[in-house]
């Protein structure tokens, strides 16, 4: 498929086809690079301290976890009283 062709999928698809499309690509591109971190385990050519190990895995769940929180449904205000009718 031509770089025209793709371009004509890309223009006509719906946003949640886009997004599986997005999705699927860019999740394997991060277990990839995953793989390509644990290759780092290797205590045969590294060497490393637990509190490195403990460094670059805290930030990786820290940023996941925001990523993650983007994808939360939004939450109504706590402290605002409703019915549960729509606000006019």
């Amino acid at each position: 498929m031509g770089a025209e062709e793709t371009k004509k999928i890309q223009d006509n698809e719906s946003k949640a086809d886009k997004f599986v499309r997005l999705g699927e690509y860019r999740v394997n591109k991060v277990i990839d690079a995953i793989g390509r971190l644990e290759n780092l385990s290797n205590r045969t050519n590294y060497e490393y301290t637990q509190e490195q190990v403990e460094a670059m895995f805290s930030i990786m769940e820290k940023r996941l976890l925001e990523v993650k929180g983007r994808f939360a449904p939004k939450k109504e205000k706590e402290d605002t009283f409703s019915f549960g009718r729509k606000a006019e």
